[in-house]
Order: structure tokens, then C-alpha cells, then sequence
């Protein structure tokens, strides 16, 4: 085919395309004045659904032209929107989709600005109360999934537009409604977004920001729908009723507020530990992880807004700090650690969290409305945090061991309760009180000695899952480990090192039990002199103090220790674990020895650990020549097999790194 003829067939192509778009244009029209003329709105509703429910028939510019002309219609026919309404929103919603890719101002983007304008004339002259129904329905159900295109990033931003339009609409048809009993229909509103909230888990500061402003846009400005025209009932009937609804609405609020807090906080982190971890680290010129500090203008003003709906939110924190030491009974927990005391403690936690913490907008018995507990803890911290209010409230490092436990341990029992922002706050309330003791000049090392060791065991497992659960969060991991090696060395010896050597022998995660070889290592052979200097800095300084020079460091007259003296039984112990650590990475099958990719960094590090400890004189020397014979006999079998093993070049760098190693530690 000649160019053109090719370029004739194109333009044939949308000329009957063009006219197709004409036709369904004026079969708008005359059903739009058919209707009119016999009041059949059913069979003009069910016109717009047979054209209106595919909008991939027609290419962007031309469902543009269709919403266009639809828009011209509705303008002029209130009496038509009124009665067709509440079947346009799950119609119009498919049209906000497009190839946009969000690079610019949203109006922009195709369709856009004509669904906004449709939306704006159901909402002034619609049926508000059957809009209201159609449209919390479908905010419920709403998903990022229901967006055509694959791109994850799209489907978010899609689904944000989606929720704008929705909530504005409701929001408008809210305010229309004529009723005596407002709470109903704004416990439908605050029900429909929140299982929104639930079905589109937030995974980002951004998606949070943008559902926090609805959250706090429809909240700030809410009033009370207008009253019915004609009320039945005696003014003294109808004044009871209206306190009532008020109590109602309020409560409504205010859990509506807290309990989107929290959600949009589940599977994300706003990084209030990794914050103040920076902020300490500047106070006192040691470097900071990194630049980040959070700045969420929304949650400030969320945070102002629950304090005008009179929510006690110091007051929430102090009771559940009060609560939480209560919960945890140290009389109940004094002498070893025993299994039974261990299980009966996480099981009162488990049973608490499911009671205080994991709760629903509306309690179980359908009675009451709860505020969210979890949410007021965020906006308190938040309260803190940020404005570096380090004096705002006194926690000791047992309310913040007390805090952490019942906040953690339940996601340790069962994965749907793991909060990622309450085991980041937990994270950041134990620095708070490592911070504040410093400058109220308290003993830390005898502060943590009067917590009882199991409840002190409990409390590195619950830092411990953390790590565990915050492997695509580095900072909180970061924050966390370093948390972890400070309690671990200010804590009893027998403590710190028996939860070591449980971690060793029991994590089920590789890449956590290397990191822990490295606070081993540090625990070891560090004195602890070198360590108080952080604790001296911070005692011997004010959080508020801005300038003047720093005092002169004390002479250290004190006998320099480490925090975990390896005695023969703990080498030993030692040496069984590098044994293990040995057989699981280096795996006889059928004769010839592989390589387990996953724990090679474990046993690396623990070799690394042995030249150290070597270097110190603190294993012998027939010790370090077994451990390199075993090790190097295997590493030599898997050489001998390379020809064999899949794997290749991986093996060959692994055996290569081994080789390294112990030739460093034989030497």
C-alpha cells in the first residue's frame, strides 16, 4: 500500500470514528429530552450505562467530548441529575484513568477537570441522600487495583484522584441531608474511608500526607447536617436527641481522626526514632546516620486538631505508660528465666494489645465509638519528636522497657499485629529515657539492673523482632541495633551474654545473627571505658544548652574491663556456636561439600570475630588451630568439587574469602 493510500485509510478511520462519537452525542440529547417528556429517567440511565461503561472504546480526547457534552445536558436538567445521580459516580470514576503520568498539574490530565465538574453538579443538585449511599459504597470497595494499567506508582496516584472526588461528593451530599440523627450518616462517611485506609494499605510519607489532608480537610469543617422540615417530636424530645447526636458526632471525630492516624501508619514509618537519633548525634558531635528529620506539616495540624476536640492526649500517653508498668508485674518475673513466667507474660500483653491497642472505630458490643489508642500514642510522640521537646514528659528506661513490650510483643505472636510506627516509637521513647536519665545524671548500668532479668530478656527479643521486621526500613535498623549494643553493654553481663548466645543459636535469620557477632565482638574486647564517654558527654551536658565551652574530660583512674568477659565455659560456648555455624554453611550432599550462600556471612564474621579475640590472647591457640583445620578441610572439598557445583563462580568467591580468613587466622 502506497503512502497514500495509507494515509486516505487513516483518515477514513476517524472519520467514521468521529462520526460514531457524533451519533452517541445525539443519542444523549434525544434521550436526555425523551425522558424529560415522560419522566422514564430509568431507561436514560440505563443509555449512559451502555456507553459510559467501557471508556476504552473511545480514545483520551474523545471521552473528553463525551463527558463535555454530558456535562452541557446535566447543566441544564437539575431534574434529570436529581433522578439519575446516583448511578453516575461508579460510571464516572473510570474516566479519571488515562496515560497520564503525574509530571504535571493534575488538571492536566485527561478527563480530569470534566469529571470534577460532573461531580460538582451531582453534588449541588443531585438526590444528596441516595449520592450519599452509592457513593460510601463505593469508597469502601475502592482499590488501587481497580486502575487498568500495571504501574504501581499510577495505580496510587489513580487511586488518590478516585478518593478526592468520593470524599468531596460525600462530603457535599452530607451537608444536604436533612436528618434528626447526623451521626448515622457521618458514621457511615468515617466507616467507608477508614476501610478505604484498609484495603489500600499506605506504604509511603507521601500516600500518607495526601489521606491525612482529606482526613483533616472533612473534619475540621465539619458541621451537623440541617434538621428536618418538619419535626414531630416536643422541643424536649428534640434537645435530648441533639445533645445526644453531638456526643455522638464528636466521638465520631475524634476516632475518625486517631484511627486514620494509626492506619496510615501501619506499614510505614514517618522515622520519629531515626530523627531524634540524629538530633542527639548532632547535640553531641558525633556524626548523624544521615540529613533525614521529619517535617509532616499535615500531622502538626491533625495534632491541633485533636486537642480542639478535647482529646487528652498527655494525659492518654502518662495512663499508658502508667498501665503498661502495671500490666508488667516485676514481682510475678523475679529469678530466672522460666518458660512458664515467659509464656504467662507475653499471653497478658497479647490480651491487653487485642483489648487497648487493636482496636476497631466501633467497639465489639456496637455501643460505644473508640478513640484509637495507638493513634493518640503516634500524635503524642509526634507532639515531641519534631518540636525536640525532650522535657515534655518524664519516661524512665523501665517505662520505656514496660512501653516497647506491650507495643512489639504481640506482632512477635501473631503478624497481624505488627505496627511498624509503634515499634518505631517504642524505639524512639528508649532513647528518650537513655537520654533523659543521662541528664537527670542517673546510673543507666544501675537503672537497668532493677528491671528483672526476664523482663530485660523480653525486651531485646521485642528490639531484637524489630530488626527482624524492618528489613526494607534501614534507618529504624540502623537506630535499632545501635540501641540494642548501648542497653546490651550498660546491662548485667550474665543478661547481655545469655541473650547473645540464645540469638546465636536460635535467630532464624542469617543476616540478624552477623550483625549480632559484630555487637558480640564490641561487648568483648571493647573497654568500657571507651564507651562512657557517651554517657559522660551526655551527663555532663544540658539538652538545651546552646554554646559555652565543654568541661574538661575526667581522668579515668577506673580498671579498664570489657562488658562480657569471656571466661573458659563462654569460649567453649563460643567455639560450639562457630561448629554450627560451620555446619550449616559448609553442607556435605552425596560426598562434596556446598556452600549455603545464606549463613556464609554468619561464619565469615565469626571467624573474623576468632582473629580478633586471638590477637587479644583470649582463646588459645590449639582452639584457633582446630577451628582452621575443620574449616579449611571443608573449604578444600568444596574446591576439589567446583567442577561439579552449579553455582561456579559464587563458590569460587566464597571458598576464595574463606581461604582469606583462616589464612589470617592461622597466621
Amino acid at each position: 500500500m502506497s503512502d497514500t493510500e495509507q494515509d486516505s485509510s487513516v483518515a477514513s478511520d476517524a472519520t467514521i470514528e468521529a462520526h460514531e462519537l457524533e451519533k452517541v452525542l445525539a443519542v444523549f440529547d434525544s434521550a436526555a429530552k425523551e425522558a424529560k417528556q415522560t419522566g422514564d429517567f430509568l431507561s436514560y440511565s440505563t443509555i449512559l450505562d451502555m456507553y459510559l461503561s467501557e471508556p476504552e472504546r473511545f480514545r483520551f480526547e474523545e471521552r473528553d467530548q463525551l463527558l463535555g457534552h454530558l456535562l452541557k445536558i446535566l447543566e441544564k436538567d437539575h431534574a434529570l441529575v436529581y433522578e439519575i445521580g446516583w448511578d453516575l459516580p461508579a460510571l464516572l470514576l473510570p474516566f479519571l484513568e488515562s496515560d497520564y503520568q503525574f509530571n504535571g498539574s493534575l488538571r492536566e490530565a485527561p478527563c480530569v477537570y470534566r469529571v470534577l465538574k460532573l461531580f460538582e453538579v451531582l453534588a449541588r443538585h443531585g438526590n444528596p441522600k441516595e449520592l450519599f449511599l452509592k457513593s460510601t459504597e463505593l469508597l469502601s470497595t475502592l482499590s488501587e487495583k481497580d486502575a487498568t494499567t500495571d504501574d504501581a506508582y499510577r495505580q496510587k496516584k489513580f487511586y488518590d484522584v478516585k478518593l478526592y472526588c468520593l470524599f468531596e461528593l460525600i462530603d457535599s451530599c452530607l451537608r444536604r441531608i436533612h436528618t434528626l440523627y447526623p451521626s448515622r450518616f457521618l458514621g457511615m462517611t468515617v466507616a467507608s474511608f477508614i476501610n478505604s485506609l484498609y484495603v489500600n494499605p499506605i506504604h509511603s510519607v507521601d500516600e500518607m500526607d495526601f489521606r491525612w489532608k482529606r482526613v483533616y480537610s472533612f473534619a475540621r469543617n465539619y458541621h451537623r447536617p440541617p434538621l428536618p422540615e418538619k419535626i414531630e417530636i416536643s422541643p424536649e424530645e428534640l434537645e435530648k436527641i441533639n445533645e445526644d447526636e453531638d456526643f455522638l458526632q464528636r466521638k465520631l471525630l475524634t476516632g475518625f481522626v486517631t484511627e486514620a492516624v494509626s492506619m496510615a501508619t501501619k506499614n510505614a514509618l514517618i522515622g520519629y526514632s531515626t530523627d531524634l537519633f540524629n538530633h542527639i548525634s548532632r547535640l553531641y558531635k558525633t556524626a548523624p546516620l544521615n540529613n533525614f528529620s521529619i517535617e509532616l506539616p499535615v500531622l502538626d495540624r491533625l495534632y491541633e486538631l485533636a486537642l480542639s476536640f478535647d482529646i487528652d492526649i498527655t494525659g492518654t500517653f502518662k495512663r499508658f505508660l502508667s498501665d503498661s508498668r502495671s500490666l508488667i508485674d516485676a514481682s510475678e518475673l523475679e529469678g530466672d528465666f522460666d518458660d512458664d513466667k515467659h509464656g504467662h507474660l507475653f499471653e497478658k500483653l497479647l490480651v491487653s494489645y487485642q483489648k487497648d491497642v487493636a482496636t476497631a472505630l466501633v467497639a465489639n458490643d456496637a455501643k460505644t465509638v473508640q478513640d484509637s489508642i495507638a493513634g493518640i500514642l503516634i500524635l503524642f510522640t509526634h507532639s515531641v519528636g519534631p518540636s525536640r521537646n525532650l522535657k515534655k514528659v518524664r519516661v524512665t528506661i523501665e517505662d520505656a522497657v514496660a512501653l516497647t513490650l506491650r507495643l512489639v510483643v504481640p506482632g512477635m505472636v501473631h503478624d497481624s499485629y505488627v505496627h511498624h510506627t509503634l515499634g518505631d516509637i517504642a524505639v524512639f521513647w528508649s532513647w528518650y529515657s537513655v537520654v533523659q536519665g543521662s541528664t537527670e545524671k542517673l546510673n543507666l548500668a544501675l537503672e537497668i539492673s532493677k528491671i528483672p532479668k526476664l523482663l530485660l530478656q523480653a525486651y531485646f527479643q521485642a528490639l531484637l523482632f524489630i530488626l527482624i521486621s524492618s528489613r526494607t526500613m534501614p534507618n529504624l535498623r540502623f537506630v535499632t541495633l545501635t540501641l540494642l549494643t548501648k542497653l546490651l553493654a550498660y546491662a548485667p553481663e550474665d543478661t547481655s551474654y545469655d541473650f547473645l548466645m540464645d540469638s546465636f543459636k536460635n535467630c532464624p535469620y542469617e543476616n540478624l545473627k552477623t550483625a549480632l557477632v559484630g555487637v558480640f565482638k564490641e561487648l568483648t574486647t571493647k573497654e568500657k571505658a571507651d564507651v562512657d564517654c557517651l554517657t559522660t558527654k551526655l551527663s555532663e551536658s544540658s539538652i538545651e544548652s546552646s554554646g559555652g565551652p565543654p568541661p574538661l574530660p575526667k581522668r579515668n583512674s577506673s580498671k579498664k574491663t570489657s562488658f562480657i568477659t569471656l571466661t573458659e565455659s563462654r569460649v567453649d560456648e563460643l567455639l560450639d556456636i562457630i561448629q554450627q555455624s560451620t555446619e550449616r554453611t559448609l553442607v556435605a550432599i552425596d560426598k562434596a561439600t556446598k556452600i549455603n550462600e545464606e549463613s556464609f556471612s554468619t561464619l565469615v564474621a565469626l571467624l573474623n570475630l576468632l582473629i580478633l579475640l586471638k590477637a587479644r590472647n583470649l582463646v588459645t591457640k590449639e582452639d584457633v588451630t582446630n577451628v582452621t583445620a575443620q574449616v579449611r578441610k571443608k573449604v578444600q572439598n568444596v574446591e576439589e568439587n567446583l567442577h561439579q557445583d552449579e553455582s561456579g563462580a559464587t563458590a569460587v568467591n566464597f571458598a576464595g574469602i574463606l581461604n582469606v580468613t583462616l589464612d589470617r587466622l592461622s597466621a
